[in-house]
Formats: structure tokens, C-alpha cells, sequence
């Protein structure tokens, strides 16, 4: 197999906290073949320039300039594989010309913008997804099953720690924006916390916005919230301080479809809190290890109420759920094959 034909094309790589950016360095580093690839980043917030070297970082505002740089690139790789929303309008339909891949693994601000990428999903030798319902989505727009693969990321099961009193719920997925703050929960569980004055909320948060949601805090009333800013070395002691993680998105879009931090506590057998926007809620729920919800304050206080209360059946299921639907193993062997599958 081929060592140097493999581009990895994707928005604003930083493994050290990002979700989709973490799947691509394991991927590159589980197989030897993708390992030793490059990767192409374009970068809306880190704004250094890089074109040396197998990783090269491109600054999106200097990006269209170095375009004649960017596509022979592509051309003169055997597959272009590209992480990405599937309503993402720069990339996805030139990448499509060039033996283009294209793994669905980020969210999408309307289902609109899904749509008018149809006819280019149609032009990939392949589309992965990483839930059935983005699966089912592309088949309603006309994606044969031969072209489609459900590759869920790989999560490696970790030990489990018995966390202190008082009942902790992790929120591990701030917005990077201000003007996703509602979609992404953060009023919801602040009021719930108030009326929930016996249960502490634990967020680990970016940095971004760190005033904002201090203020919302005040606002609310809330002594039950602690906020734990910046990079976090080792998030699995994080975990082992918990009971439970919490997805609370109030529309499709809030999380992508296979959000880390709750894969990573359902990995260190601590069980899900999920809306019922969340991809996953629905096998999460079927597995029994964790709860879900409508994203109002009554209906995250039952939930946490129900959790609380039949906790352990729940805490029991949650590692058995990631070595059955994540396991690492199969999550590289799946791109082997679909990398073979194209020549590669």
C-alpha cells in the first residue's frame, strides 16, 4: 500500500481538544499508511502559515490565493479524504473532482445547506458516516449504498474511577461561538442548576466566551456550577470526578454526530445525559446507558432526577455500549479496507 498518496483535508485541526481533529491524528497514527500521509488544515482561528512538511496549516483568509498551490495537490493524490460538514460549500465540491472522500463527522447549521450538496455527494467514491442518521439523510438524496459506509470513531474503554459525592454532571463541549450558547445548552442546564441545587455541574471549558458564561452564572443564581478554563492535561481524571456527561443541545445542529465528550464518559463507564437532538440519544438510550430528554428545564430535571435514581443499571451499560459500537480496532480496519477499496 502506498505511503505518501493519502491527503487529509480538514477545518482548523487541534488535536489537543477537538473533537474531529483528535479522529484524524488517531486515525494517521493507527495506520501506517494514512500515518504517514499529509494533511492539509485550514484554519479559521489559528492564523500561522505552514506549507512545509506533511502537515500544512493555511490561514482561511490567505487560503484563495494559494488555491493554484491547493489543487494539484489534490490531484496528485490517489484519494483526497476530507472531514467535514456535510453542508461545507468550499472544499466538498472541488475535492470531488480529485478521488475525493468525504467522512460527515461535523455539524451543519441548516439542513438546507445539506441539500444543496447533493448532487456532489453523488460525485464521491465514498461517503462515511458516523450515526444512522446522517446515513439515512444521504440516501434520501440519492447516495447509492455502495458508496456508503457507517465508520464510527474509535474509543478506547478506560478504567473506571468511583466518583465523590455530591451527583456531578461533566458538560465537556462549550460553543465557540457566543451566538451558540442557546443551542449548545448553556441557558438550559444553568437553570436547571438552580432549581437542582443538590446536584453540581462541572464545565470544561475553551477559554472563549469565559466572561459570558460567568455572567449567565450570576444571572442565574447558581452556587452548584464550577467552570474549569483552558486546555486540560488529563480530562480521564475529569471523568473519574463525575457521574455522568451531558449533551443538552436544543437543535440538530448543536453537536456533531458523534460528540467526543460523551463517547469518552460513556468510555470511562460514566452514563449519558442527552437531548433527543443528539445523534446518538437514540442508541444510547436503547443500550440503557444513559437517559434522554427535551431540552427544556423540566424536562433535563427528570431526566437527572431518573439518572440519579437508577444509576447504577445506567453506569453499568456504558462502557458495554462503546466496546460494541466503538471500538478502535474496528474503526481503523474499516478505513483499511475503504482506502483498499480505492486503489490505495
Amino acid at each position: 500500500m502506498s505511503t505518501a498518496r493519502i491527503t487529509h483535508w480538514v477545518f482548523n485541526y487541534e488535536p489537543q481538544w477537538e473533537a474531529v481533529s483528535k479522529e484524524i491524528a488517531s486515525l494517521r497514527a493507527g495506520l501506517a499508511e494514512a500515518g504517514n500521509a499529509s494533511l492539509i488544515s485550514l484554519n479559521t482561528k489559528d492564523r500561522s502559515l505552514r506549507l512545509r512538511g506533511r502537515e500544512k496549516r493555511i490561514p482561511l483568509p490567505r487560503a484563495l490565493p494559494l488555491l493554484p498551490f491547493l489543487l494539484p495537490h489534490a490531484a496528485r493524490g490517489e484519494v483526497n479524504h476530507l472531514f467535514a460538514s456535510p453542508g461545507e460549500r468550499y472544499l466538498t465540491p472541488v475535492l470531488a473532482r480529485y478521488n475525493g472522500v468525504l467522512t460527515v463527522a461535523k455539524d451543519t447549521s441548516s439542513l438546507q445547506r445539506i441539500q444543496r450538496n447533493a448532487a456532489v455527494f453523488r460525485r464521491y467514491r465514498a461517503i462515511v458516516v458516523q450515526c444512522e442518521r446522517d446515513r439515512d439523510r444521504m440516501r434520501q438524496l440519492g447516495v447509492e449504498n455502495d458508496r456508503l459506509r457507517l465508520i464510527r470513531p474509535g474509543i478506547s474503554v478506560a478504567p473506571y474511577r468511583e466518583p465523590d459525592e455530591p451527583f456531578t454532571i461533566l458538560f465537556a463541549s462549550s460553543p465557540f461561538t457566543a451566538g451558540d450558547f442557546l443551542s449548545r445548552g448553556i441557558y438550559l442546564m444553568l437553570r436547571t442548576a438552580a432549581r437542582v441545587p443538590e446536584i453540581r455541574f462541572l464545565l470544561v471549558w475553551r477559554e472563549r466566551h469565559l466572561a459570558k458564561v460567568r455572567q449567565l452564572m450570576e444571572d442565574a443564581g447558581v452556587t452548584n456550577v464550577e467552570v474549569l478554563n483552558g486546555v486540560v492535561g488529563d480530562m480521564g481524571a475529569v471523568y473519574g470526578r463525575v457521574h455522568a456527561t451531558i449533551l443538552p443541545g436544543l437543535e440538530d445542529r448543536s453537536f456533531i454526530p458523534a460528540p467526543r465528550s460523551g463517547l469518552e464518559s460513556l468510555a470511562h463507564g460514566k452514563p449519558l445525559l442527552a437531548s433527543h437532538f443528539v445523534a446518538i440519544a437514540s442508541s444510547v438510550a436503547a443500550a440503557g446507558a444513559g437517559v434522554v430528554f427535551a431540552p427544556t428545564v423540566g424536562g433535563l430535571e427528570d431526566a437527572i432526577v431518573r439518572l440519579r435514581n437508577g444509576y447504577a443499571a445506567f453506569q453499568d451499560r456504558s462502557q458495554a455500549y462503546i466496546r460494541e459500537n466503538y471500538c478502535p480496532t474496528t474503526h481503523l480496519e474499516l478505513y483499511r479496507r475503504l482506502y483498499r477499496t480505492l486503489g490505495v
